[in-house]
């Protein structure tokens, strides 16, 4: 993901508002796939921070032992 500044906590907030969006009655259709990228983007970027992280943490908890 190019957005380099972007916060997992962004991401997630980001996430949640899109969720929101797609969850009313009246889903504006001409926004939805841009949504849906977004979305997609965004879930590939928290999951990439996830995994890094959970890496890391290893590699810390490791060296205590």
């Amino acid at each position: 993901m190019s957005e380099v500044e972007l916060t997992y906590r962004e991401a997630l907030e980001e996430l949640r508002a899109i969720h929101g969006r797609l969850r009313q009655e009246d889903v504006d259709i001409d926004r939805l796939l841009e949504d849906v990228q977004r979305a997609s983007d965004l879930l590939a970027f928290c999951r990439e921070r996830l995994t890094a992280v959970g890496e890391r943490l290893e590699e810390v908890l490791t060296d205590f032992d």
